[in-house]
């Protein structure tokens, strides 16, 4: 407890940015936060922020509720647990990867864990490390849950234009940890000590607070809790005190956000049940934190005046069982059930049972013929997308892992031809040049800028300059520069590459760009999105020209085409249209092409090493083992 400012000015200071940076990318995706005990006052505070700034739906849960729901793909979702190593929190990161949601984030402080290792394996999972300074919190959480929750709110509003904020947020909350406010919160506390039971009520800029206090007063121990919001308590509770007056009281905490309201409940409680208020001061950001404070201060008042240490209140053997109690395994999943559902997902739901029954035979029926289709097939070459699929995304300032490359040497020191399809520059063939023998370079041919410009590997040549553009793409780009807003525009002969620099999501980004385009009527070009921005392209750039180029030199026609982002608008849509197209991520709806038949939770790089794998080549052709089931 006397670290709680020392861990308030560790948050003002530290680097969050990679916080940041996922906050910015789901920010207009449903969200999920998880977590037990003290973590899931962090999960619920997470949740709050992501709805109460506007920007999509979220939900809190606890890892057990977690394992049971069926949630979309384009969640995404945030891990908290202090130590990083319960069976619990693993249980929630093992289903997160079985759900290939879009985003995996986990939060922790501690670098060495259960869920650090599993992070480092899975380039998919995005681990944030908080490296507190303070000592590791007792029985119940403190630090580590203030560290959670500031850094959020921290996070959060940075993501939306409004980082400054922060100093004056801690400036206040650092106030409040004055003597001034603590003698006040553990005075109130004491006013309502003594009774089985204590009601406790909040408006909705103290929610985090109460929700906390509840968590830490029964997990001590200390006091039976009710907890309810002003209205909700309204609406029946009420009656708990008609019925249990005698052995309750009534604790409230009140902000700017309902004061009216608190005054006027407050008022028709019955005389003889004790109450106390503790005033919240400050906005709603402001409050909650405070909020929490408060409840750290009033578990320690409540906790001392029934006799127990909240810090160390001793835990029965039974309960340490029940702690270490293991999870059953979940039920596997096939192969062959997984990619159907991939597939199912970009579908639209039949309304009927008998519809659906009907359906679900259909999409067996499609993965069987994809399946046996891709198996039977002479290929005579392979053609990839780079980033988020040779590369995963976080990693694409990198060369390819290791077992990927060892992987590509392998079926190019076999004789067959492999093409690179990216929205990229030089710097693709740059660290291919690193990690491919130069004696197999002539067997790779490079697509840069989606296929504007084919070259073989071992061409090194400047690419075609755009410094003087023509056409749409130069209007584009100069109507763009006029657009409000923080973009990134890089022009090139063939693309122009838009990235947003003031948190606009992906989405917007990419509906805005698409809306002027159609408004300036510049048919002639379109819009399409990688993994890590929007390119613009006119009618020379197309990752078909890589496969035509690849197909010149194979000894077949039929190109295996393997990309991430084969749902429209992504940049491998019209590419992995084929029935010999195989996704590492998004699927298109198209029953006859674009399948992800990875086993579960492989993805990206991941997904590709296993493709890669799968394919067998002799006297340069190459054949797709299908893996049985």
């Amino acid at each position: 407890m006397a670290e709680l400012s020392a861990t308030l000015d560790w948050v003002s200071h530290a680097d969050i940015s990679d916080i940041v940076t996922c906050v910015e990318s789901g920010k207009y995706r449903p969200m999920v936060a998880v977590g037990s005990g003290g973590s899931l006052s962090a999960a619920h505070h997470m949740a709050r922020l992501h709805r109460s700034l506007g920007f999509s739906l979220s939900t809190a849960l606890t890892p057990y509720q977690f394992r049971t729901q069926q949630l979309s793909k384009e969640t995404h979702c945030w891990v908290f647990s202090a130590g990083g190593s319960n069976v619990d929190v693993v249980a929630a990161l093992s289903a997160a990867r079985r759900a290939e949601m879009a985003a995996l984030n986990l939060v922790t402080l501690r670098s060495r864990s259960a869920i650090s290792r599993v992070a480092s394996e899975d380039p998919v999972v995005r681990l944030h490390h908080l490296g507190v300074p303070s000592k590791k919190d007792g029985f119940l959480a403190t630090n580590s849950l203030l560290a959670f929750c500031a850094v959020a709110t921290r996070a959060y509003l940075q993501a939306d234009a409004r980082g400054e904020r922060w100093l004056a947020i801690s400036g206040l909350l650092e106030e409040s940890l004055g003597e001034t406010s603590r003698g006040g919160w553990r005075d109130a506390a004491l006013s309502v000590a003594g009774r089985e039971h204590l009601v406790v009520l909040h408006d909705a800029n103290t929610s985090l607070g109460a929700f906390d206090l509840e968590s830490k007063l029964i997990e001590a121990g200390i006091v039976g809790v009710q907890l309810a919001d002003y209205r909700h308590f309204a609406h029946g509770r009420h009656h708990w005190l008609a019925k249990n007056g005698s052995s309750s009281s009534v604790l409230a905490l009140v902000s700017d956000a309902d004061r009216s309201l608190a005054r006027r409940t407050m008022r028709l409680l019955p005389v003889s049940v004790p109450r106390a208020v503790i005033d919240i001061p400050g906005d709603c950001e402001v409050a909650q934190l405070a909020s929490l404070l408060a409840a750290f201060h009033i578990t320690e008042a409540l906790g001392f005046a029934r006799g127990i240490d909240p810090g160390q209140p001793g835990v029965p053997d039974f309960g340490r069982k029940l702690y270490r109690l293991s999870l059953g395994k979940p039920q596997a999943r096939s192969r062959s059930q997984v990619s159907i559902d991939r597939k199912e997902q970009q579908r639209s739901r039949p309304k009927t049972a008998r519809l659906q029954q009907l359906s679900a035979e259909t999409l067996a029926a499609a993965h069987r013929a994809f399946e046996k289709n891709l198996a039977n097939t002479a290929l005579g070459g392979i053609v990839f997308d780079y980033d988020g699929t040779i590369v995963d995304t976080p990693d694409r300032f990198r060369p390819p892992r290791d077992d990927v490359t060892a992987e590509l040497v392998r079926i190019l020191g076999a004789g067959l031809p492999v093409g690179i399809a990216t929205g990229r520059g030089q710097s693709a063939g740059s660290d291919l040049r690193r990690t491919i023998p130069k004696g197999l370079w002539p067997l790779v041919t490079i697509g840069y800028y989606n296929g504007a410009e084919i070259r073989e590997l071992g061409d090194a040549e400047p690419l075609a300059s755009a410094q003087e553009p023509a056409g749409p793409l130069a209007l584009l780009h100069d109507q763009l520069m006029r657009e409000e807003g923080a973009l990134k525009l890089t022009l090139r002969q063939h693309q122009l590459t838009v990235q947003a620099e003031g948190g606009l999501s992906e989405e917007r980004l990419w509906e805005s760009v698409q809306a002027l385009v159609a408004e300036q009527h510049l048919t002639t070009l379109r819009v399409v999105r990688s993994s890590h921005s929007i390119d613009v392209v006119d009618a020379n750039a197309s990752k078909i020209n890589v496969i035509a180029a690849v197909a010149s030199r194979a000894k077949t026609n039929d190109i295996l085409r393997i990309g991430d982002r084969g749902r429209w608008p992504g940049n491998d849509h019209e590419m992995l249209a084929s029935p010999l197209g195989l996704s590492v991520e998004q699927v298109s709806p198209d029953l006859a092409k674009c399948w992800n038949i990875a086993p579960e939770s492989l993805r990206g790089s991941r997904a590709t090493l296993y493709y890669l794998r799968s394919v067998e080549v002799c006297d340069g052709i190459a054949w797709f083992r299908v893996e049985g089931e």
